[in-house]
């Protein structure tokens, strides 16, 4: 139990850090800009992110080992299988959430489109199928991509609160310009973690 649990902190890590998929691949780039830009967003986002992530990884994982491990399935058709597992489990969610008697039920919805239909979310478990991991590191995985998705949230928002209160900034670059210079530059220090040539 224990080897499960550093497997799955470890696999977290590495997602959060090493391969934090928004500044490494740029996937789900507009969908953190946006979430960064409402104050009230990139938690919920993040959450949504984070389960969508993790039970699509532990699905296709799952999946993997019981069905298409013995297939020779192409990687453009393992991806389409892929896209309907996730498909299908966002079909789920709405439905269950659209039953439910909550007050949150119509916001939940609206941000559930941008948080399972991400290429984050989609590209964790093709990520892991290529690396042929285990299940332990499927759920790190899962739940590292929700966290670096929070944490690149908050970064690029209070870095959006300070770069609309610099008054020194010309309005050329000001607005979406200035916030691409900004994410281009938190996406160079953390490729200092992977320790790999830029160049």
């Amino acid at each position: 139990m224990k080897d499960v649990i550093m497997v799955i902190i470890t696999a977290a890590i590495y997602a959060v850090f090493l391969h934090n998929l928004v500044f490494s691949g740029g996937l789900g780039a507009s969908e953190v800009l946006r979430a960064a830009q409402r104050n009230s967003e990139p938690l919920m986002t993040s959450v949504m992110v984070s389960l969508f992530t993790t039970a699509l990884a532990v699905i296709c994982r799952l999946l993997e080992s019981a069905w298409l491990q013995n297939t020779k399935l192409a990687y453009a058709w393992r991806a389409a299988v892929y896209g309907g597992v996730l498909l299908a489990l966002y079909i789920v969610v709405c439905v269950v959430i659209a039953s439910l008697p909550l007050r949150i039920k119509r916001l939940l919805l609206k941000r559930i489109g941008m948080s399972a239909l991400n290429s984050v979310v989609m590209a964790v478990p093709l990520l892991i199928f290529r690396a042929g991991e285990n299940l332990s590191w499927a759920i790190g995985m899962g739940l590292g991509a929700g966290v670096a998705f929070f944490l690149v949230t908050l970064l690029i928002n209070s870095g959006l609160h300070i770069l609309q209160q610099n008054k020194a900034i010309p309005p050329v670059f000001s607005g979406v310009p200035a916030a691409l210079i900004y994410t281009g530059l938190l996406a160079l220090a953390f490729t200092g973690f992977t320790a790999e040539a830029l160049f």
